[in-house]
């Protein structure tokens, strides 16, 4: 990660730390904790300097504590999603899928949320008494590749409303200047019973004509390939998560054998034979 020299500062004023890195003229590795600081981080001078560094608190083994930095990272995002980029990233802290304070669902949250924020995967667990539940999430390939993306685009919160939400990440493939995408549904509510979350792919900014081939990372599941137009349909446990790719395809749907969509009939209405007649 690093080109010059590696270390590891922790540092209680950004800017302090900033004038230093840059004086000293040293390639760092940095955590930098933001909320122990009363002025705004200088990120361009991070970022010229620095591999990585912290935004917020640290993290404890509780969904409590990872929420909060949930929440932090969408509610700070328009200042904190810019900065990351190969490279350079924000680092909500370590994953602490394995341990004693995430139940199984939650453990699925943090792994998909920090892969939406293109963070640093650092574990913190006991290797040798790890359920195996809980390995699965964390050797998840799927998902890994959705964290290290080279794209190096960190995620954001597109919507938010009575313990739902969902988070986006534009990753790879690209084809017509239109990304490919990563979307978490997350289900912040206790309720007890899991939510509907349905939405059109449109409405979360997957626009290709092309269509997307929509596929489960935790389920395997494959959708198949849908249209912008297309409502999709997910069933989110409490405290849980959804995590989709939405792979932009090569001009495989094609316009002039589909009728107009008319969102008064069903999605996917039967068809006659003269539908697939190429006029």
């Amino acid at each position: 990660m690093c080109n010059v020299r590696s270390l590891f500062v922790v540092c209680s004023g950004v800017v302090c730390l900033c004038n230093f890195v840059y004086q000293s003229h040293v390639r760092f590795r940095v955590i930098a904790l933001n909320s122990l600081c009363f002025v705004t981080p200088n990120y361009s001078a991070i970022t010229s300097r620095c591999n990585l560094w912290r935004n917020f608190d640290d993290i404890q083994d509780s969904w409590a504590s990872v929420e909060s930095i949930i929440d932090y990272y969408g509610d700070n995002q328009d200042v904190i999603a810019a900065n990351a980029a190969p490279g350079h990233w924000n680092d909500p802290d370590m994953l602490i899928i394995g341990n004693f304070g995430l139940s199984y669902e939650q453990s699925k949250v943090q792994m998909a949320i920090w892969a939406i924020l293109a963070a640093p995967l650092l574990m913190s667990v006991d290797l040798r008494t790890i359920r195996p539940e809980y390995k699965a999430i964390l050797q998840n390939k799927k998902i890994i590749a959705i964290d290290q993306d080279k794209l190096g685009i960190q995620g954001r919160r597109i919507y938010k409303h009575k313990g739902i939400e969902i988070w986006a990440r534009p990753v790879t493939p690209i084809f017509e200047n239109y990304f490919s995408y990563a979307l978490a549904f997350v289900n912040r509510r206790t309720d007890g019973t899991p939510s509907d979350v349905a939405v059109a792919l449109h409405e979360m900014g997957l626009l290709s004509p092309t269509g997307y081939r929509i596929q489960d990372l935790y389920e395997d599941v494959d959708y198949g390939v849908l249209s912008p137009q297309t409502k999709i349909k997910v069933k989110v446990n409490p405290t849980g998560v959804v995590i989709l790719k939405a792979d932009v395809q090569q001009n495989l749907i094609k316009q002039n054998f589909y009728k107009p969509y008319n969102p008064f009939t069903q999605v996917y209405p039967l068809r006659t034979i003269n539908d697939f007649v190429k006029k």
